[in-house]
C-alpha cells in the first residue's frame, strides 16, 4: 500500500501562519467588492450540462428575457452600479450558453431543435442590444475586439514588376535544360512610350553555346538591350526545402530537396510586354476531379478526398516538338503541358472557356477562402482566370449571403465574361424580378437563377436575379453579337412571364444592358413538354438561338428566332430516347450544329450512323444542318468501348471537334491506366474517325473530367519557357467588389469618441481603397489616420486614431450585407494606450479601461461546427466579464491591503517546498512505493 497526502495542506497551513488567505480577522477579511455570481460562495452556480436546465434557462425557454439588472443582487452596500450591470451581462451570457447547450441533448425532435434555435436567436439579439447600449461609470464594455490599430484583411493588388515562370531546371543550374533544346522561337513585343519594339528570339542563334538557363537568359537580355528597351529577364532561385514522408500519419524529414530555378521577367516601368509565337498547335484545357471518392469501400463513410485540377494538353507536335515529362511528374500523359491544382475549398468545376486573349476561365463552387478571398455564406461561386502558362491572373467571388452555385460560363469576342447559376439568400446589388423569392418569406429556402456579367478586367457590370416561387436555376449561357446575353435554365414553377408546362420546366431568357447600363429583360419563355425537362446546351446562330433540351428523357433540339419581341420556335428535332443518358453540350462547328452526350440507345434519330454503338452506355456526337432539317450531313458517331463511357464536355475550335469524359472499361486504342480514367479525343463526326485521343488517370488512380475548352493556337514554344501567350497582366483591378466578396450595398457602421452617433458606410460600385479611406475619414469626424500600406504584395487600409485621446469604433452591418467582415476588419474599438507607473496599460483618453468581449453577434446553432463556435465565443466573453470584475475589485481594494495579500499569497519558500518533497518520498518508501 502506498501512503500519501495532499501537499496543499502544508502550503495552506503556511499561509494561515503567515496571515494569508487563511486569516479571518482585520482589514484582510473586509469586502471591497460584492460577491460575483460565478463565485463558489454565491447562492446559485451555473450549470450548463446538456439536458439539464438551470432556472434561468427554463425561464428563457418559456420566453422570458435573459438579462434582468434587478435580479443581480449585490451583497456589499454602496457598491458601484457597474457591478450590477456586469453581473447582469454575465448572467445573460451564461443563460445563453445554457440555452445553446440544450441543442446537444438526447432524443431531440426537429421541432425541439427549432425551438432551441429560436430561443437562442432571440437571446443573442437581446445580449447584442444590451452590450451595445451598456454604459458603465468606471469601465467600458464593447462587443468586439480592442485594438491599437485596425487593418483590412482584404486588399487590392499592387502593380507587379516581375512575372515568374514555373521552375525550369532543378538541381544543377549549369546543366542544359531539356525543354530548351530543339526549335525554340518566339517574339517579345514591347510597347514603350508609344513606340512598338519587336524583339525576335530564336535560340538556334546561340550556336554551340550550351542551352543552360543562365545562357538562355543572357542571350535574351542581349537581344533586349540591343533593341533599347528596359525590360529584362533573370534567373530566380527557388529553395528546395525539406523532403518528407508520412510515418504514422506524421511528416518525417528524410532529406532536402534540391533547389530549382525559374525565369523572372522584370517589366520596366511603363512597358507593356506581349509574347507571341508564329508556330502554334491546338491546346486542350480540361477540368477534372481526382482522388478516390470512397477509399474504404463504404459509401456512407465520408472518407473520400477529391481534388480539382486543370490540365493543358498539346494535341500536335508542331516544329517546336512535344511537351516533355518533368522529373518526378505523376500521372503524366503524352502531350500534357502542365497540371494545376485548384484550392482545396473548390467543388466541381462546372465550366471552362478560352478568352480572346488566350486566357482560360474556370467556374467552380467554393466552400471557403480561395485565392486569399473569404466568402460570406456556406458556399459561393468563384470565377478564376488563368493565363496559358497556368498562372492565376485573378479570382472573383460572387458574394452570396447564403449559398450559390455557378453552372454556366461564356466569354464574348471582346472579352466580356458572363456566369450564371443558382443562389439562395441575399445577393446584394442584383436587379430582382417580380416573382423573385429573395432571402425572406415562405420561399426563402428556394433557389433563384442569377446572371452576372464582368468586363474584360473582371469587374462586375451587372447582376440579374430572376426566380420562380419554387426552385429554379440558370444552366447555360451565350452572348449575342450585339452584346445581348441569352440564358437557358429550368424551374419548378412559373418563371416571370411564363406558363407552367409540368414538372421541372426549361426556360430561355434574354437580357441586354442599355447605354446607361440598366439591364432590360428581353423575354422569358418556357421550353419543353409536360414532363421533367433539363437544358443541355445553348448556342447563338445569327438572330436565332438553339437549345438542346432533355425532355422526359428524350434529347430535343429547338431553334428560336429572337429578332422580335418574343422568341418564335422555327424548327425542332427529337433525337429519341436517351435511355438514362443525358446531354453534355451543344456547339457550332463549321456551320453545323453539334450536340454531344451519353446514351444506351444505339439508334438515335440523327440520320446516318458513322460509328456504331459499342454496348452499354456510350458517348454520342451528332451533327445537323443549322436549320435542323433533314440533310446529307446529318449523322451521329458513337464513342465508347465494352464498359459504360460518358461524354461530359464538348468544344469546337478551328473547325475541329473535341470531346472529353469518363472512360469505363477498354476503349479501342485507349487501354486502361487507372481504376477510373478520363479521356479526351478529337473526332470527325462525318466519318466517325478519332484522329487524336488520350486516356489518363489522376491521384489514387481516379480522374473524372467535368469540362473542356480548346484554343486553336494555345500551344507553342512559349510553353517550354513557362511563358504565357499574349500580354502580361501586371495590374489587377483596384475595385473592392472585384478583390473580395463585397457587393454594392454592403454596409458597416462607425463612430468616433467625439460623437455618440453611429454613421453608416455603404460600399458602392467602383469603390477602391482610396474612396473607402475618404469615406472613413469623414464618417469618423477626421479623427482617424487612414493609410494605404502594402504587405506581401497587397495594398490594405490601416486605421488608427489621429490623437492619443481619440477612440474609433467599428460595428458590423446588417445580416447578409455586412461589409465589415467582407473587408476583414474586426468588430470592436481602436484606441491608443499609455503605460502607467505600475506597468499596466490604460486607454490614452483618460477614461475607464476598455474590455472587448470578442463576441460574434451572428452565431447560429445550425451544425456541429457552429455549435462548437458558440460554446467557444460565449466562454471567451464570460472570461472577459470575469476579468473586468477582477480589475474593478482590485481597483477598489486599498493598495496596502492588496500588497499584503500579494505577499502572503506568493510562492511558498524553497526550504518548505523541499521539506514537503522529502516527506512525500519518505512516505512512499514506507508504503513500498518506488
Amino acid at each position: 500500500m502506498t501512503v500519501s497526502f495532499d501537499s496543499s495542506i502544508l502550503t495552506n497551513y503556511y499561509a494561515s501562519l503567515s496571515g494569508g488567505s487563511g486569516a479571518s480577522s482585520g482589514a484582510a477579511s473586509r469586502k471591497y467588492a460584492p460577491t460575483a455570481p460565478w463565485s463558489p460562495t454565491a447562492k446559485a452556480s451555473p450549470a450548463n450540462t446538456p439536458g439539464l436546465m438551470t432556472e434561468a434557462v427554463k425561464q428563457a425557454m418559456r420566453g422570458h428575457k435573459l438579462i434582468d439588472e434587478s435580479a443581480a443582487k449585490l451583497d456589499l452596500p454602496g457598491a458601484s452600479a457597474d457591478y450590477k450591470k456586469l453581473f447582469a451581462l454575465f448572467q445573460g451570457l451564461n443563460t445563453l450558453s445554457g440555452v445553446a447547450n440544450q441543442i446537444n441533448g438526447k432524443s431531440l425532435t426537429s421541432g425541439d431543435k427549432d425551438r432551441i434555435k429560436a430561443v437562442f436567436n432571440a437571446g443573442l439579439a437581446e445580449v447584442n442590444g444590451y452590450t451595445q447600449a451598456l454604459a458603465l461609470d468606471k469601465i467600458r464594455i464593447r462587443q468586439g475586439e480592442v485594438l491599437d490599430q485596425a487593418k483590412t484583411a482584404v486588399g487590392t493588388p499592387k502593380t507587379l514588376a516581375n512575372y515568374v515562370t514555373p521552375a525550369l531546371v532543378s538541381g544543377n543550374i549549369a546543366a542544359e535544360v531539356p525543354a530548351l533544346q530543339g526549335v525554340v522561337k518566339f517574339d517579345i513585343k514591347i510597347k514603350r512610350a508609344g513606340v512598338d519594339h519587336d524583339v525576335s528570339i530564336d535560340l538556334s542563334e546561340m550556336g554551340s553555346t550550351p542551352r543552360t538557363l543562365g545562357n538562355v537568359v543572357t542571350f535574351i537580355n542581349d537581344k533586349l538591350i540591343a533593341d533599347g528597351v528596359g525590360t529584362r529577364v533573370a534567373t530566380l532561385r527557388i529553395p528546395g526545402g525539406d523532403r518528407t514522408v508520412l510515418a504514422g500519419g506524421k511528416p518525417v524529414k528524410i532529406g532536402t530537396n534540391p533547389d530549382s530555378w525559374a525565369m523572372s521577367v522584370k517589366v520596366d516601368s511603363g512597358d507593356t510586354v506581349t509574347f507571341e509565337a508564329a508556330d502554334t498547335a491546338p491546346a486542350v484545357y480540361l477540368a477534372q476531379n481526382v482522388g478516390n471518392p470512397d477509399p474504404d469501400g463504404k459509401p456512407l463513410t465520408p472518407d473520400g478526398v477529391v481534388g480539382r485540377q486543370i490540365l493543358k494538353l498539346q494535341t500536335e507536335p508542331g516544329t517546336f516538338g512535344s511537351p516533355l515529362k518533368a522529373p518526378g511528374e505523376t500521372n503524366w500523359v503524352d502531350g500534357r503541358v502542365w497540371a494545376r491544382d485548384i484550392d482545396k475549398t473548390a467543388g466541381n468545376v462546372h465550366a471552362t472557356q478560352v478568352g480572346p486573349d488566350g486566357s482560360v476561365y474556370v467556374l467552380t463552387d467554393i466552400s471557403g477562402k480561395t485565392a486569399g478571398q473569404d466568402i460570406k455564406g456556406a458556399q459561393d461561386v468563384a470565377l478564376q482566370k488563368y493565363d496559358s502558362a497556368g498562372k492565376l491572373v485573378y479570382s472573383r467571388t460572387l458574394g452570396a449571403g447564403n449559398t450559390a452555385s455557378g453552372l454556366a460560363l461564356t466569354v464574348s469576342a471582346d472579352g466580356q465574361v458572363a456566369i450564371a447559376g443558382t443562389v439562395t439568400g441575399r445577393l446584394g446589388g442584383s436587379t430582382e424580378g417580380p416573382l423573385n423569392s429573395g432571402s425572406t418569406g415562405a420561399f426563402a429556402a428556394d433557389s433563384d437563377s442569377f446572371v452576372t456579367v464582368f468586363n474584360a478586367a473582371g469587374e462586375e457590370q451587372w447582376t440579374q436575379r430572376r426566380g420562380a416561387r419554387l426552385n429554379d436555376e440558370a444552366t447555360h449561357l451565350a452572348f449575342g453579337s450585339d452584346g445581348s446575353v441569352y440564358v437557358a435554365g429550368r424551374a419548378q414553377s412559373m418563371m416571370p412571364g411564363t406558363t407552367a408546362l409540368g414538372g421541372w420546366d426549361s426556360y430561355v431568357e434574354g437580357f441586354k444592358a442599355d447605354v446607361a447600363g440598366k439591364v432590360q429583360t428581353l423575354f422569358t419563355q418556357s421550353v419543353g413538354g409536360v414532363g421533367t425537362d433539363r437544358p443541355g446546351g445553348l448556342i447563338v446562330d445569327g438572330t436565332s438561338i438553339v437549345v438542346a433540351n432533355n425532355e422526359s428523357g428524350h434529347a430535343v433540339l429547338r431553334r428560336f428566332d429572337v429578332s422580335g419581341a418574343a422568341p418564335v420556335e422555327t424548327s425542332s428535332r427529337d433525337l429519341g430516347d436517351l435511355q438514362g443518358g443525358d446531354i453534355a453540350g451543344l456547339v457550332m462547328n463549321g456551320g453545323k450544329i453539334v450536340v454531344a452526350g451519353s446514351t444506351r440507345n444505339s439508334n438515335l434519330d440523327t440520320g446516318r450512323i458513322s460509328q456504331t454503338h459499342s454496348g452499354g452506355v456510350d458517348g454520342f456526337v451528332a451533327q445537323f444542318d443549322a436549320d435542323l432539317t433533314e440533310g446529307s450531313g446529318n449523322n451521329v458517331s458513337y464513342f465508347g468501348g465494352s464498359g459504360d463511357d460518358r461524354i461530359t464536355g464538348i468544344a469546337a475550335s478551328g473547325g475541329r471537334l473535341f470531346i472529353s469524359g469518363q472512360a469505363g472499361a477498354e476503349i479501342s486504342g485507349l487501354p486502361a491506366v487507372g481504376t477510373k480514367d478520363g479521356f479526351v479525343a478529337r473526332i470527325d463526326v462525318g466519318s466517325g474517325v478519332v484522329d487524336w485521343s488520350r486516356r489518363f488517370t489522376g491521384k489514387d488512380g481516379y480522374a473524372s473530367p467535368t469540362s473542356i475548352a480548346v484554343d486553336e493556337s494555345g500551344a507553342s514554344a512559349l510553353d517550354r519557357l513557362g511563358l504565357p501567350k499574349g500580354t502580361l497582366q501586371m495590374t489587377g483591378s483596384q475595385q473592392l467588389t472585384a478583390a473580395s466578396a463585397l457587393r454594392a450595398g454592403d454596409q458597416f457602421e462607425v463612430r468616433s469618441g467625439l460623437s455618440p452617433i453611429k454613421k453608416t458606410i455603404t460600399i458602392e460600385t467602383g469603390d477602391t481603397l482610396e474612396t473607402l479611406a475618404t469615406k472613413l475619414r469623414r464618417a469618423l469626424n477626421f479623427q482617424a489616420d487612414v493609410k494605404i500600406v502594402t504587405t506581401d504584395g497587397v495594398r490594405r487600409l490601416q486605421i488608427q486614431p489621429v490623437n492619443k485621446r481619440d477612440t474609433l469604433e467599428f460595428l458590423a452591418g446588417p445580416e447578409g450585407k455586412d461589409a465589415l467582415s467582407g473587408l476583414g476588419l474586426p468588430e470592436g474599438i481602436v484606441r491608443t494606450t499609455i503605460t502607467s507607473r505600475d506597468g499596466k496599460s490604460a486607454p490614452a483618453d483618460g477614461k475607464g479601461q476598455i474590455y472587448g468581449l470578442k463576441f460574434d453577434g451572428k452565431m447560429t446553432l445550425d451544425d456541429a461546427t457552429s455549435i462548437s463556435h458558440v460554446a467557444a465565443e460565449l466562454a471567451t466573453a464570460m472570461g472577459v466579464v470575469r476579468q473586468a470584475y477582477k480589475d474593478l475589485r482590485e481597483a477598489a481594494t486599498p493598495k496596502s491591503i492588496a500588497k499584503a495579500a500579494a505577499a502572503v499569497n506568493g510562492p511558498v519558500p524553497a526550504y518548505l517546498t523541499n521539506q514537503i518533497s522529502n516527506y512525500q518520498q519518505a512516505l512512499a518508501r514506507l508504503g513500498g512505493g518506488s
